[in-house]
């Protein structure tokens, strides 16, 4: 089954991004969107990867992929999509195809128009009982098969996501799928432990709740290994905690969690719990009452559950990780990448007045290549669908990073940062057409604060933005790839409390990078 996986990410993954890619992006973008399993890829899956494509091309004329140039991968029914006579058009590198074996498993998914009734917050919601989803009918849920239901908007994939708590103390763990320099959110720390309810999940003893309390149980029993074997976890004893809802990101819109907590009450068995699948890493019991609680340690759905639900541990002190000093040292060109509202204009700001960096405006860059005056002459939206135009055209990242790379060399300058790159290929393009070494700062800020400093912002008419209207821009098409960038990162910064405390943080940053 590892060929049908790899094959069926390749293809999810090109659907979604409709562009050329190597085997290292399919992979690193279906780890983002957590399209592998939890256990079973290989020590070096981009290298699986790109042997699994290589041989169904080679070895099967029906292959629904192809190659467009030296190791790019596409869809044939992309390619034969575009039009033939422009310019731009992509050619066959060398194809001979078949079509992978389809995923079989069927995942529990709720419908728009159903789960709109309960879920209208970003973070975690519903947490007094009843649980909504306990009170729905057969014809208000569906089972998809998961491979469509990774691509289709209209549905959410309820998965489980439970926490394991004795007394004070929580069991944390790091979910370690692909080992990289600055993993940021894929390795991070981890309090919750599930995946998808599927159709196996319901059965006669949990039809009332959809299976979502079988599948909790069963998805630890299966990652986790006590001295006596695998965990025996009564579902009954699941307590519902509420539910999680998180749309700030293309897949998040795609999924809800139901965050459970399992109460440990055997404490000789579970105090040297360890194990049980290979993805599951540095296990450890937190103490949330001795120890104080880092924000910045944990992924996102980990940070919303410790926001709700053990605030009073958890230490929101704005910082920041250095991953790679040495490109600092010497001529370099930073780009500073966030989401709208993450305060990354601010950081650009204080980088130029303290530490002599010569500014280039990616959005004016962009707008000049487009003939469109930037924003806010431009209103946002409206400038966000034809930079997405644009940058998608195959040929749109190599022009807009050759036209940055440009305007750095011609700064004069030894420090050039440049604001608001928000895709990988534009990245890569300006890496390879600069003259300079180039480094990447991450500005990481959680979307309600997002939402609050982009609502603060001076001079662009944004302070009556609703919530969801800010959402729309932040899942915006030409927003939407910005995280696939954490993985290239030289510094990130943490933004938890809003722009003064972070400013402070950005001051020790410089100081401790010499940048002064």
């Amino acid at each position: 089954m590892e060929d049908v996986t790899y094959l069926w990410v390749a293809e999810t993954v090109l659907k979604k991004h409709k562009r050329p890619l190597t085997a290292r992006a399919l992979v690193d973008y279906g780890l983002e969107d957590g399209l592998f399993p939890a256990a079973g890829l290989s020590r070096t899956p981009q290298k699986s990867m790109q042997a699994r494509l290589s041989i169904d091309i080679l070895n099967n004329e029906k292959s629904v992929f192809v190659r467009t140039g030296r190791g790019r991968f596409f869809l044939r029914e992309l390619l034969a999509a575009q039009k033939s006579s422009s310019p731009d058009a992509l050619k066959v590198y060398q194809a001979e195809r078949r079509v992978p074996v389809p995923s079989s498993e069927t995942v529990l998914c709720i419908p728009r128009g159903v789960y709109q009734r309960f879920i209208d917050y970003q973070g975690i919601g519903n947490t007094d009982p009843p649980n909504p989803l306990g009170m729905l009918s057969d014809a208000e849920i569906a089972y998809l098969p998961r491979s469509a239901a990774e691509i289709d908007n209209e549905y959410k994939q309820i998965i489980t996501y439970t926490v394991i708590q004795y007394q004070s103390k929580i069991l944390t763990f790091r979910r370690g799928l692909y080992n990289r320099a600055a993993n940021f959110l894929r390795g991070a720390q981890c309090v919750g432990f599930g995946g998808h309810v599927s159709e196996d999940d319901r059965d006669l003893f949990s039809y009332g709740d959809l299976g979502i309390r079988q599948n909790a149980a069963r998805e630890i029993a299966e990652e986790l290994m006590l001295p006596g074997g695998r965990p025996h976890i009564n579902p009954e004893e699941l307590q519902v905690l509420g539910v999680l809802n998180d749309d700030s990101s293309d897949v998040g819109i795609r999924h809800m969690a139901v965050v459970l907590r399992y109460w440990v009450d055997d404490w000789g068995q579970w105090r040297s719990v360890g194990r049980g699948e290979a993805s599951i890493n540095k296990i450890r019991w937190l103490d949330t009452v001795s120890e104080t609680i880092n924000l910045s340690d944990f992924e996102y759905w980990s940070q919303l559950v410790i926001r709700s639900f053990f605030k009073s541990s958890m230490e929101m002190v704005p910082t920041y990780k250095i991953q790679r000093r040495s490109i600092f040292r010497g001529p370099h060109i930073l780009c500073v990448v966030g989401s709208i509202g993450s305060g990354k204009s601010a950081t650009s700001n204080l980088l130029r007045q303290r530490s002599g960096y010569t500014a280039v405006n990616s959005g004016q860059v962009l707008a000049d290549l487009m003939g469109l005056p930037p924003i806010p002459t431009t209103p946002r939206g409206e400038f966000q669908a034809a930079a997405e135009e644009f940058i998608t055209r195959p040929v749109g990242p190599n022009k807009l990073g050759r036209a940055l790379a440009t305007a750095a060399s011609t700064s004069d300058s030894e420090r050039v940062l440049i604001d608001g790159i928000r895709h990988p290929e534009t990245l890569e393009a300006l890496k390879q057409h600069a003259s300079m070494p180039v480094a990447l700062l991450y500005v990481y800020t959680p979307p309600d604060v997002a939402f609050e400093m982009y609502r603060d912002r001076e001079g662009h008419g944004e302070s009556s933005i609703t919530f969801p209207e800010f959402i729309r821009l932040y899942t915006a098409p030409v927003e939407s790839k910005i995280r696939y960038m954490t993985g290239e990162a030289d510094i990130i910064t943490f933004n938890w409390l809003g722009i003064e405390a972070y400013e402070h943080a950005l001051a020790n940053l410089m100081e401790e990078l010499d940048a002064r």
